[in-house]
């Protein structure tokens, strides 16, 4: 049968209510392969791009599991930022079901939150650290545990949470289900999954890293002591709805926050050294479009789910090709167009290029002209050298020159001989 709405899927009307109260009608590819999976209560590993659906994919079957069988779930989140966002999301599908839904991170003392989790719950979201302080008193009692969810799994692990995870699972005595999701997963996520789900089969979903064509990718090449003014100049020429503007560093978020704001432009700061309550208060003062501008690390660039964003900036290359993946994924979400603008030195530009060809998307040059944005004939740099390619070129010559050095050897002996 083909799969058309959300009750094809067998998601009861209440929620199917919810979900057309935030225009969404027609499920996704990840919520068609995941949500009857979860249902029958099979382990998963989903992985699809950014903007896709995967919160809704994995809550509201569990949400339904719940309310049917009352049996304990735990989701475990990288950020308090991502795991406020799933707790609001399940509050708002839950509305006003008997369910017990519990959040464990900063912000609220550990005294009330012991007092919530002995009342009894359902559903237990909550970040790493919380979420062991309370076990080791005793008061959460992961045993009781028959259901995890593991979400931005990737980022878990580049956050240094391993130990952590690896301590909850050895906790859970009496795990029944293992659902994981992220956006991307290295080699080293996928070994650690392995081991944590015992071996067992489960689906992967969409697995190449790659962008969605409903995001476009252009870059202006640039002079670095040129770097803020071309960004002022950006931000005179588009009008966007919400922009987010991504630097490398917390000491660099700060810098264009302060320089733009002297500039007198609408904007919020979000980086790792703010307090929980103001991280809080500017994602909320974004999403309710009393910013224009967020002006951020990579902290808002996994797991987050900003509506209407239209335009990514980066100030700064992100390190790695995953993370330019997670930044521009809060732009384009549920396929309506987006926009990412680079700026770019040579060394910048080199990398880029490396970056949209393992990402398989088209990177445009432009320049700002007559007052617009315009693609330009700049034809720049060449991509920057593949690594893994240089380091199998250095073997097989290193080979090569094994061999070489035996075949003299084997032919100075030989010589000797016949001396």
């Amino acid at each position: 049968m083909e799969i058309k709405t959300f009750a094809d899927l067998k998601i009861k009307d209440n929620f199917i209510e919810k979900l057309k109260a935030r225009r969404i009608t027609e499920p996704t590819d990840i919520q068609k392969e995941v949500i009857p999976r979860v249902l029958a209560e099979k382990d998963v590993i989903g992985q699809s791009r950014t903007g896709t659906g995967k919160t809704i994919a994995y809550l509201l079957p569990l949400l339904q599991l719940s309310l049917e069988r009352k049996s304990s779930v735990m989701i475990i989140a990288p950020t308090k930022e991502l795991a406020r966002q799933i707790y609001d999301e399940a509050l708002f599908y839950s509305g006003n079901e008997d369910l017990r839904i519990i959040l464990l991170s900063g912000g609220e003392s550990l005294d009330k939150q012991s007092d919530k989790i002995k009342q009894g719950f359902d559903i237990i979201i909550g970040v790493p650290g919380r979420i062991i302080k309370l076990s080791e008193t005793n008061v959460l009692k992961l045993s009781l545990v028959k259901k995890v969810v593991l979400d931005e799994a990737d980022f878990l692990i580049d956050l240094g949470f391993l130990k952590d995870v690896e301590k909850i699972f050895l906790a859970f005595k009496n795990l029944k289900e293992l659902l994981v999701f992220s956006a991307t997963l290295s080699e080293k996520t996928k070994k650690i999954l392995d081991l944590i789900n015992n071996q067992k089969k489960s689906i992967r979903v969409d697995a190449k890293n790659s962008l969605p064509d409903n995001i476009e990718n252009y870059f202006f090449p640039i002079e670095d002591p040129k770097r803020a003014e071309l960004l002022f100049k950006i931000i005179n020429t588009i009008n966007p709805y919400l922009a987010i503007i991504f630097t490398r560093t917390k000491v660099e978020s700060k810098y264009v926050y302060h320089i733009l704001k002297e500039k007198r432009i609408n904007c919020g700061n979000l980086n790792g050294d703010m307090p929980a309550s103001l991280r809080k208060k500017v994602l909320k003062d974004f999403r309710s479009a009393k910013l224009q501008y967020l002006v951020s690390t990579d902290l808002a660039g996994r797991g987050l789910d900003l509506e209407s964003v239209t335009h990514i900036i980066n100030y700064t290359q992100p390190i790695n090709e995953l993370d330019y993946l997670h930044r521009a994924g809060r732009t384009g979400r549920m396929n309506e167009k987006g926009i990412v603008y680079s700026l770019c030195n040579e060394i910048d530009e080199a990398y880029l290029k490396k970056y949209a060809d393992n990402l398989f998307f088209e990177l445009k040059p432009v320049e700002i002209k007559n007052g617009r944005i315009e693609v330009t004939k700049y034809k720049g740099v060449k991509p920057r050298f593949n690594l893994d390619e240089i380091k199998k070129k250095k073997n097989i010559e290193t080979v090569k020159i094994k061999e070489r050095k035996k075949t003299n050897e084997f032919k100075e002996r030989r010589n000797k001989r016949r001396r």
